[in-house]
C-alpha cells in the first residue's frame, strides 16, 4: 500500500532516478484537466488480453509451477489490494512520466489497465492513481477507478503523490516543489468519497500502519531554496550526505500526535509492525510507540515479517530475522529477502559468487520445500499472496534485451 517514499520524492525533485529506471516502451497516459472533477478517466487497453497467461520464456523451460505472467516494462511496484486477491502492478513507460497500472487476479490474469504515474489500493474494488505530464512529473491529476471498469472519478485538485492505507483512505500529497520551504510540505486525506482539509507542519506521508490508523511522516529540517530544494538540502544531496529532521506517527482522524522524534536521515524507509505497536527505519532504529523508548540494531532494516520479526541486512549482505529474543540467520539470503504468510515461506538470492557471475539463482522456499530459478538481478522484487503464491519481477538493466518479466510461482507447502 505504499506510495512514493522519501528516497523516490527526493529523486523525483532531483529529476534523475525514473529517467535510469524507464526501460522499454509503454502505453503514455492522457493528462487530465484539473477541472474535469466530475470527468471520467480513460482505460487504457493492455498489451495482452485480459486473462492471457504467457507460457514459459524461449530462452529456456521454467521449473513446475511456475509460469511467465506479462512481459512487463520496467516494473517499479507490486502492491496486494487489502484481501490479498489482486495485485497491482506499476510499470514504468519508455517517456519520462509514462506508466501504467495492471490488476491481477492469484492466476495471474489481467483483469484492468489504468495510466499511472503513481498507485495506491482505496479499498478492495477501488484503486487510486496519479497521472502526470511529460514536461512535469512533480503535479499530476489523480482519479479513483473502480475495478470493474464502471465508475473513475477525478479528484479535484493537482497533487504530487499518494499514499492508500486500504481501508478507504488515501493521503494526497502537495506536488513536489510547490513550496520553496521543504518542512512545510502538505498533504489532503481524501476518504469515504470526500477530500479534507489541508494538514501541513508533518512533513511528508511515509507509511501507514496496517490497521490504518497510524501515519508516519517525515519532516526535513532544511529550509530556503527554489525549485522546492532547500538549499541546505541541495547541499547534502550533492555531498551525499544525510538530510537531518523530524520523524512523527499521527492518528487519524484525531490528527492527535502519538510519536515524535528527531531523525538523523529523512531519506530512511520507515515500517509499521503488523500490531502497530513499533516503528523501524531502514537505519536500524526500533522505536516502541508507547513509551518512545529505541533500540539501535547492527545493519539496515527491510521490513518485518507477518509473525512479527524485523528483516536485517548485515554488514555482510547476510539477511537474518531479529526479534527481541533471538537472531536467525536466513539461508541463501543475501542482501534481499521477501516473506509470505510464515517466515517458511521466503524468496531470496544467494551471495554472488566469487566471479560475480549473472544471472544468479534466486531460491523460493514453501513451507520449508525449495526452488531455484535463474534471474537477472539489476532488478529483483517479490510479493506473496496470504495462501503462499509468490510473484517475483525480474529484469536487466539494458531494456533492449527485453528480459523483464513477472513471474507467478505456486509450489505446494513442504
Amino acid at each position: 500500500m505504499a506510495g512514493i517514499g522519501g528516497l523516490e520524492r527526493l529523486a523525483i525533485l532531483a529529476a534523475t532516478l525514473l529517467i535510469a529506471a524507464c526501460g522499454s516502451p509503454g502505453t503514455a497516459p492522457q493528462t487530465l484537466p484539473p477541472s474535469a472533477a466530475s470527468a471520467k478517466a480513460t482505460i487504457t487497453a493492455p498489451a495482452t488480453p485480459p486473462g492471457t497467461v504467457v507460457g514459459a520464456s524461449p530462452s529456456g523451460l521454467l521449473p513446475p509451477g511456475v509460469t511467465v505472467v506479462d512481459t512487463a516494462n520496467s516494473i517499479q511496484r507490486l502492491d496486494w489490494s487489502p484481501s490479498g486477491k489482486l495485485l497491482a502492478v506499476l510499470t514504468c513507460g519508455g517517456e519520462l512520466g509514462t506508466g501504467r497500472a495492471d490488476i491481477l487476479d492469484l492466476a495471474g490474469r489481467r483483469i484492468a489497465s489504468f495510466d499511472a504515474f503513481d498507485m495506491a489500493w482505496v479499498d478492495d474494488s477501488h484503486l487510486m492513481t496519479l497521472v502526470v505530464s511529460p514536461n512535469d512529473t512533480a503535479r499530476g491529476t489523480v482519479t479513483d477507478h473502480s475495478i470493474d471498469g464502471t465508475e473513475a472519478d477525478i479528484v479535484p485538485g493537482i497533487f504530487g503523490g499518494m499514499l492508500g492505507n486500504g481501508h478507504g483512505s488515501v493521503a494526497l500529497m502537495a506536488p513536489v516543489g510547490a513550496s520553496d520551504d521543504p518542512a512545510g510540505e502538505s498533504f489532503r486525506i481524501w476518504s469515504n468519497g470526500q477530500l479534507g482539509s489541508r494538514i501541513a507542519g508533518f512533513g511528508r506521508p511515509e507509511r501507514w500502519s496496517s490497521d490504518g490508523r497510524l501515519l508516519a511522516l517525515v519532516r526535513e529540517s532544511a529550509t530556503g531554496g527554489a525549485n522546492g530544494l532547500g538549499s541546505e538540502t541541495a547541499v547534502l544531496l550533492a555531498a551525499g550526505s544525510s538530510i537531518p529532521g523530524t520523524l512523527t506517527v499521527l492518528k487519524l482522524p484525531e490528527n492527535a500526535t502519538v510519536l515524535k522524534r528527531p531523525l538523523d536521515d529523512t531519506r530512511l524507509d520507515v515500517y509499521f509492525s503488523p500490531d502497530g505497536s513499533r516503528l523501524a527505519t531502514s537505519g536500524g532504529l526500533v522505536l516502541s510507540l508507547a513509551d518512545g523508548s529505541s533500540t539501535q540494531l547492527t545493519g539496515s532494516i527491510d521490513g518485518w515479517t507477518s509473525e512479527g520479526a524485523l528483516v536485517v541486512v548485515g554488514g555482510d549482505g547476510r539477511v537474518s530475522l531479529w526479534t527481541p529474543a533471538r537472531t536467525a540467520a536466513i539461508p541463501n539470503a543475501f542482501d534481499w529477502a521477501d516473506f509470505g504468510p510464515s517466515e517458511a515461506d521466503v524468496a531470496t538470492l544467494p551471495a554472488p559468487d566469487e566471479n560475480l557471475s549473472f544471472p544468479v539463482a534466486a531460491v523460493v522456499r514453501r513451507a520449508g520445500g525449495s526452488l531455484s530459478i535463474r534471474l537477472n538481478v539489476s532488478l529483483v522484487m517479490a510479493v506473496w499472496s496470504s495462501g503462499g503464491i509468490c510473484f517475483i519481477a525480474t529484469g536487466t538493466a539494458d531494456a533492449q534485451r527485453e528480459d523483464n518479466r513477472l513471474l507467478r510461482i505456486q509450489l505446494p507447502a513442504g
